[in-house]
């Protein structure tokens, strides 16, 4: 079921959730951390991988790409985000140019698209919900990036508001109505001491309450899920999805909220 993992700052890739933690099937997620000039060198193997930058800049070169510069913001707080997108069985090479903080994600694939670099222009921003449950979403490698099983975003909730209201699911292979995707949150709060609630639940009778701080994360293999920030504290969620069929967000919200849906059915973030 779902889990709360409490990170740790520290130097070079660490490894925070490998595959087959728990319920997690397909996801694996690293937090990076890196002084200017440090390397890091690996390769993808089976899977495809996202380096997914939270702040700093670096450059990337690996077989048959190179990326002079990447990464614009200071901290997750600071503008959109920069990614590269990396298929599998592609060696790689990421440069710190400054101090940088990031994520390594992966996930299996038979197969990938080209290598895609991310830049803030390319993020798709709006906002969605309403009232207290008003949000800002940052769709960092949905449509626009060829990935043959993860997709990624972020999501910027006020101080007091909720997020992924009405609370939905994605667990069952179902289409149109739904598609089965495992997924992880990892969060930053500002002020750092600020905290957030997220509630997993099911039909046949899981309930489970996270209190979520500053660079904790909640692995989300089934289940519907929301989210709230406490007052005062602003928070922010990156949230990655990995398919095991078809790369399509299908989620179906809970019932018995339907009521709180506007007459254009938000997205589930």
């Amino acid at each position: 079921m779902a889990t709360l993992t409490r990170t740790r700052a520290g130097a070079g890739l660490r490894w925070v959730i490998k595959r087959r933690h728990g319920d997690l099937l397909l996801l694996d997620f690293g937090l990076v951390g890196m002084k200017e000039g440090d390397l890091l060198r690996d390769g993808t193997g089976k899977e495809e991988a996202v380096f997914h930058i939270f702040g700093g800049t670096c450059s990337a070169e690996g077989d048959s790409f190179s990326v002079k510069k990447l990464g614009e913001r200071k901290n997750v707080f600071d503008g959109r985000a920069s990614a590269l997108y990396i298929p599998p069985n592609t060696r790689y090479i990421i440069t710190a140019l400054t101090d940088l903080k990031a994520a390594l994600i992966e996930a299996p694939a038979a197969s990938g698209g080209p290598v895609r670099e991310i830049r803030p222009r390319d993020v798709d921003v709006h906002e969605t919900g309403k009232g207290n449950w008003k949000r800002t979403v940052h769709e960092v490698g949905m449509d626009g990036v060829d990935a043959k099983v993860l997709m990624w975003g972020e999501t910027f909730v006020p101080p007091g508001n909720w997020s992924g209201f009405p609370p939905a699911k994605h667990d069952v292979e179902d289409p149109p109505r739904e598609s089965h995707m495992e997924e992880l949150n990892y969060f930053r709060t500002n002020p750092p001491d600020g905290f957030g609630l997220q509630r997993v639940y099911t039909a046949d009778g899981y309930d489970q309450v996270f209190v979520v701080g500053d660079s904790d994360l909640v692995t989300l293999p089934r289940g519907y899920h929301a989210l709230a920030a406490a007052p005062g504290c602003a928070l922010y969620n990156l949230w990655v999805l990995a398919a095991f069929k078809e790369r399509k967000l299908m989620a179906h919200e809970d019932p018995r909220y339907a009521r709180m849906l506007s007459p254009r059915a938000e997205r589930e973030q």
